[in-house]
């Protein structure tokens, strides 16, 4: 037993040597930015953690040497991005009545084609219209590298009691008592790695006339394009949660609306 565990610890031990502990100091981010994308590379026994603008790395040498090449990628100046949203809307509404014309005599009801009314009529009317609109948006929003900007989908809504249900869901311990009418969307957040574009997309709702917003973020998603391209965020988001569903597609007793929502950095 003693054998197997000098075994063990001889074996920790040669690990931990055969890894390097390095401190790195960032110059135009800070380590909370980079953590999230440095943690994964580290392997299993190494450590990532960090404090204002210095990154503490524990790790192999070859993952060393692969967390240094990303870090001279990410460790540059932040600059402005421009984030194109273009948004079709499309509702369906199907509206009906009834109506028709009937002349009442006894023991049988009579149902006439033509107008009219006797005191024992009945007026019987029927009509189906259904309608369709879209409506194509096209909008610009600046943000600065690595911080999160707002593209707005919904209308002005009610804060309803299945809104709520969601918010309770993912949210256990925000109030929203007060609330009584949001915007909805996504919040989007770019971080550029070369010639390439990590964006972050997270479900957003926003109090009417108010700074308070609640981002969903553990329904957040991550991407990569090039700059320049366009990601679709209403087929990716559509199939991933409840949230971004209900963001995506209001619906009424007689309305559809449905939203195709694309995206570019440049």
């Amino acid at each position: 037993m003693r054998k197997i565990l000098f075994i063990l610890l001889c074996s920790s031990l040669s690990a931990w040597a055969a890894s390097e502990l390095k401190v790195i100091t960032l110059q135009h981010r800070f380590a909370n930015d980079l953590l999230p994308i440095i943690t994964p590379l580290v392997g299993e026994n190494g450590t990532a953690t960090g404090i204002n603008n210095q990154l503490i790395i524990r790790t192999e040498a070859s993952h060393m040497q692969e967390i240094e090449t990303l870090i001279s990628q990410l460790d540059t100046p932040r600059i402005n991005r421009k984030i194109t949203i273009l948004s079709n809307q499309n509702r369906q509404s199907d509206e009906s009545a009834v109506k028709a014309q009937a002349n009442l005599q006894r023991g049988k009801l009579i149902i006439n084609a033509t107008p009219w009314r006797t005191n024992n009529a009945v007026e019987i009317n029927a009509e189906n219209n259904q309608s369709s609109h879209k409506n194509t948006i096209q909008q610009f929003v600046n943000v600065l590298d690595g911080e999160r900007a707002f593209i707005y989908v919904g209308e002005i809504v009610p804060y309803t009691q299945d809104w709520i249900i969601l918010t309770q869901r993912y949210l256990h311990a925000y109030s929203t008592t007060h609330w009584h009418e949001i915007s909805t969307g996504f919040s989007v957040r770019p971080r550029t790695i070369g010639n390439q574009v990590e964006l972050e997309i997270t479900p957003r709702i926003a109090k009417r006339n108010s700074n308070e917003f609640i981002d969903f973020d553990e329904l957040s998603t991550t991407v990569q394009i090039a700059l320049g391209d366009w990601i679709d965020i209403g087929s990716l988001m559509q199939q991933r949660d409840d949230v971004s569903q209900k963001i995506l597609g209001l619906s009424t007793l007689n309305s559809q609306t449905t939203h195709v929502l694309k995206a570019k950095v440049d």
